[in-house]
């Protein structure tokens, strides 16, 4: 039952061209940004959504939002070429149809959150869209322009560890959703090994520092080394994949959640 699940998920992610980590990613990045609010930041996040509205409950508003509203598309991703090692705003994130791009967007929904001459309808979409974005620039295939984002580069990926399988797919959703729900299919699993494991063995100051361009060039150098090497069309991605990438997909989620909360800290002051 849980191989038919999700070959049924891949494959309706595969429909709908994902472009933005799962629910469960979003919902991890959120959860560990929820546990480091300030008292105040976490007051003023219960005033703009609600006495009983979570982070993780918003965290993946922003893909309903994308499902409508076809000219927010581009905001979720960064379109570096996979050789160039700088972001330039006019090469990556050029005006379109789609939008721009989530550097842009981010910048944009970090100021109407901090003002307070925004509506409280601004305040709340703005905050929705930089919890989600947060996320997004820190997925490694979000900031690579090439096919699509590896979109376009069919794979198969096992349905867990335990089988040898190999259900049709593509390498953006792979890393979407098909590392996380392999690893831990309640997602706040992955938020407690995140929080008893990782985090306490990585305990550097310095990791929710630097600036979304910076996180983009980061997470686009994880993508090049990472994500991609090696991979080719149509392969076979199992075990020694994951165990390749683990520990770059455990240092994004986590990494992302302790600048999320950093942002709302000094955007809520």
């Amino acid at each position: 039952m849980r191989k038919f699940v999700l070959a049924c998920l891949i494959q309706f992610a595969l429909l709908t061209q994902a472009h933005a980590w799962g629910p469960e990613g979003h919902s991890i990045v959120a959860e560990i940004a929820q546990r480091r609010l300030s008292p105040e930041a976490a007051a003023k996040v219960r005033e703009i959504l609600g006495e009983n509205a979570s982070l993780a409950s918003i965290a993946s508003w922003a893909d309903d939002y994308r499902a409508v509203h076809l000219d927010s598309a581009g905001w979720h991703f960064v379109d570096i070429p996979l050789a160039a090692d700088d972001y330039v705003e006019g090469r990556d994130c050029a005006p379109s149809t789609e939008g721009d791009c989530v550097i842009l967007e981010l910048a944009r929904s970090l100021r109407d959150l901090a003002d307070p001459a925004s509506s409280a309808a601004q305040r709340r979409d703005a905050l929705k869209f930089v919890v989600h974005l947060v996320g997004d620039v820190n997925q490694p295939l979000h900031t690579v322009g090439e096919l699509h984002g590896y979109n376009d580069l069919a794979v198969c990926y096992f349905s867990s560890p335990a089988k040898n399988d190999c259900l049709p797919s593509n390498l953006h959703t792979v890393w979407d959703v098909g590392l996380i729900r392999s690893i831990f299919w309640d997602w706040g699993g992955y938020v407690d090994y995140l929080e008893t494991d990782w985090l306490p063995a990585h305990n550097d100051p310095a990791l929710d520092s630097g600036t979304p361009i910076d996180w983009a060039l980061e997470a686009h150098k994880a993508a090049r080394d990472v994500a991609v090497a090696g991979v080719t069309m149509d392969a076979h991605l199992g075990a020694d994949y994951l165990a390749a990438v683990r520990p770059t997909l455990d240092r994004q989620l986590a990494v992302a959640g302790l600048r999320l909360a950093r942002m709302l800290n000094e955007a809520l002051k």
